[in-house]
């Protein structure tokens, strides 16, 4: 019996890394900051979900995620980024260009960005939706034509619980089993840098 109890104790443990939650399968925890994949609509690539909770509020983290020209500053392989149009006053055409790692060229992507605040839960939701024809295309980078987001923020105590899944088809002949080395480690690196930077907006 007590062999028994272990064994079911040490697998209620363990149940977390491998339940699936909305196909969403968890894949690793660093600093508070939780990673979950899960299969992508397009080909075999996977999408990513990251989660973490932050002292600062939901109107300054909306504030850090909507300052588009400093993206560059802590997005990962981020070199370039701009705001190209704004639509009224929650929506923005912004445009990044990403260094590539060898063999990869750089990528660009024009994206559509628009946020709401609900009135009575106070959770702010960004969407973001690729818009390639929007500008022209540089010689120097491919763009990636295919790309959703959302960022989720919501009030906690003394803080906000930021959530954003994220689905792109980076495009050209890059084979999906490269693409998805980076599907844990890039938003990891992005909510670190986020943590970070939310420090500073307490």
């Amino acid at each position: 019996m007590i062999l028994f109890l272990a064994f079911i104790t040490l697998a209620a443990v363990k149940m977390p890394q491998t339940a699936q939650v909305d196909g969403w399968v968890y894949e690793r925890e660093k600093k508070g900051i939780k990673i979950f994949t899960k299969k992508s609509k397009w080909g075999k690539l996977r999408d990513c979900k990251a989660t973490m909770t932050v002292a600062a509020s939901p109107d300054q983290m909306l504030k850090i995620l909507t300052d588009f020209n400093n993206y560059k500053n802590w997005m990962p392989r981020c070199r370039k980024s701009s705001v190209v149009a704004r639509l009224g006053d929650n929506g923005y055409i912004v445009h990044m260009v990403f260094t590539g790692f060898w063999p990869i060229k750089d990528r660009d992507c024009v994206v559509k960005v628009t946020y709401e605040k609900d009135p009575k839960t106070g959770i702010i939701t960004i969407t973001e939706a690729s818009e390639p024809k929007y500008i022209r295309e540089e010689a120097d980078a491919i763009r990636i034509q295919q790309l959703v987001a959302t960022w989720k923020l919501i009030p906690k105590d003394g803080g906000t619980e930021v959530i954003n899944e994220y689905s792109s088809n980076p495009g050209g002949n890059i084979p999906d089993w490269m693409v998805n080395t980076q599907s844990v480690e890039n938003p990891l690196s992005t909510f670190e840098n986020l943590q970070e930077k939310s420090s500073s907006h307490k």
